[in-house]
């Protein structure tokens, strides 16, 4: 008998069974239809033709004469992956990809509630080791998952703690048909090494077992939850984001507090907020982190073509690039309350008219201003080093000038003294 985990489903549920004509997922299927069938409502059957193999369209041909007689409905999507093989790339990432999306459509168009996977123990051991020993481990779980959310429907592995000898003995006692993928012997894939080579040698050695990579697991998992606990905090209570998602900000400071582990986790959450359609290396990240918390004032760091990461003194943003402008040229005639860019302009009745139009534009280089309360001048572009104003903030803020070509008002920053009873700028956000 196969300890299968049955609590992974109802018995009301109609699930779905992938098979690839090899002996773990046939075995299952053997399972499933001889001694667990009351535990499900109904089963149906997926299978991929890959076509790389001679032996792939018998094996297709295989599993439908099976599942027919067996009276169960099976469904066969063959891939074309010629040009993929054509350019020397490897193929799994792609064949994946291109499996579960077909999944995906299955599960939709059947109504099904589970698909279940034949994954065991075995293929748990080596997707821990290989996490490991390629550095992806960081933000994801180590091992396999025995359920997965995946759209409208839930993946299962009941097999995660069968060993393989045992799915060897269930075959060999229900003489269970099966085809055996000769490529899996080939040693040049990296699993195939872990899974031919790597862990047996290790489980021949008295002094070790590979089994104990599960309790890493265990407790690498838990430290994750607990990193994207601390994310989530940090999403909560540090982050804001605009009302059109169009960037993100919050203090250099405080995300250069974090943890690196726990920045990596924010960062991957915040692009999936934003929907990039790219992700990163823990390279990538570490470099980026060295960069923010270094001394430099102002940078970019390019994400894609739509976004960057942008330092700004103490903020830290991530950016939409070529955000629509609010910020033409207007001309003040009356008093009334304007919008420029990401600024309120209130110009109060109390001006006097000799003193309209006022015109609000962006700088320019030369601009002046004179000093309240001193004698002489000082430049906009020196204001806006004083207060440490961002780059892009600078090309933003609204500055003001009278009818004699005065400037009276820089953004927030500045009001000549004369006119401070008649304007009030107030930047939208901080009203």
């Amino acid at each position: 008998m196969l300890k299968v985990n049955t609590s992974l489903w109802n018995n009301t549920d109609h699930i779905v069974i992938a098979v690839s004509t090899g002996i773990d997922s046939m075995s299952l299927l053997h399972h499933l239809l001889t001694q667990l069938s009351h535990t499900y409502k109904q089963l149906t059957c997926l299978h991929v033709n890959h076509g790389l193999r001679e032996a792939s369209h018998k094996e297709e041909a295989f599993i439908k004469a099976f599942c027919k007689q067996h009276a169960i409905p099976c469904y066969v999507k063959r891939l074309n992956l010629t040009d993929i093989v054509a350019q020397g790339k490897s193929i799994q990432a792609d064949a994946r990809y291109l499996r579960y999306e077909w999944f995906d459509e299955m599960m939709k168009q059947l109504k099904a509630d589970v698909l279940l996977t034949a994954h065991h123990l075995d293929d748990q051991l080596e997707t821990i080791f290989y996490r490991l020993f390629t550095g992806r481990s960081t933000r994801s779980t180590l091992g396999i998952d025995v359920q997965s959310k995946r759209r409208h429907y839930t993946i299962s592995r009941p097999l995660l703690e069968v060993s393989k000898d045992d799915i060897r003995d269930y075959q060999h006692k229900y003489q269970v048909p099966y085809y055996e993928d000769s490529s899996n012997s080939d040693n040049k894939y990296v699993r195939n090494d872990i899974r031919n080579r790597l862990l047996p040698a290790i489980n021949q050695n008295l002094d070790l077992d590979s089994t104990h990579l599960l309790k890493l697991k265990r407790w690498h998992d838990i430290q994750l939850r607990e990193s994207r606990k601390k994310a989530d905090a940090f999403i909560e209570h540090d982050i804001s984001i605009n009302n059109n998602s169009t960037q993100i900000q919050c203090a250099r400071h405080a995300f250069n507090q974090l943890d690196d582990i726990t920045k990596m986790v924010l960062l991957d959450q915040l692009f999936k907020h934003l929907q990039l359609d790219k992700s990163f290396s823990e390279k990538q990240y570490h470099e980026w982190f060295a960069q923010i918390d270094s001394e430099i004032a102002q940078f970019e760091i390019s994400l894609t073509e739509k976004w960057i990461i942008q330092m700004a003194y103490d903020k830290f943003i991530i950016l939409a690039k070529n955000e629509p402008s609010l910020l033409d040229n207007q001309i003040v005639n009356q008093a009334n309350t304007y919008r420029f860019g990401s600024y309120h302009i209130v110009i109060h009745p109390t001006i006097p008219h000799d003193q309209l139009p006022l015109l609000i534009r962006t700088r320019r280089n030369g601009d002046k201003v004179e000093l309240n309360g001193q004698q002489g001048h000082k430049k906009v572009g020196r204001l806006f080093i004083d207060y440490k104003i961002p780059n892009d903030a600078r090309m933003q803020m609204p500055v003001i000038e009278n009818q004699h070509h005065q400037i009276i008002a820089v953004g927030n920053l500045y009001i000549a003294q004369a006119y401070n009873q008649h304007i009030e700028i107030k930047k939208i956000g901080d009203e």
